[in-house]
């Protein structure tokens, strides 16, 4: 598992993404990850926050924190957090090579099977 760090508030904290921040996100939203709106400053404070958690369960970043002045430096910070988290999201997400054949070879399955209905 890789960690990686963001900053709030000029403040460092760990994030990591592992199976433990998709609960953290899903305890905190009450919504699945996976049909989550992430395009959302909610959704994305919830993220960092499930990921930071997941790093450190003793954190003392706060969602106010993330807030900081309500201003669009604390959004930019927000955004940038994002980011990071989503690297880390890839990286447990990653396909693999033999997933991308089997991907292609089912698009190529079923354009064959598109072609032979015309």
């Amino acid at each position: 598992m890789k960690q990686k760090e963001i900053t709030i508030q000029g403040k460092q904290y760990p994030v990591i993404f592992t199976l433990a921040t998709i609960d953290n996100f899903e305890g905190i939203t009450n919504k699945s990850f996976f049909e989550a709106n992430l395009n959302t400053v909610r959704c994305r404070i919830a993220l960092i926050m499930a990921a930071v958690l997941a790093a450190d369960e003793n954190t003392k970043l706060t969602v106010e924190d993330l807030r900081g002045n309500e201003d669009f430096e604390s959004y930019n910070q927000i955004n940038e957090a994002f980011i990071v988290v989503g690297e880390l999201s890839k990286e447990f997400f990653k396909v693999t090579d033999s997933d991308k054949k089997s991907e292609a070879e089912e698009q190529g399955d079923n354009q064959e099977g598109e072609q032979g209905k015309n």
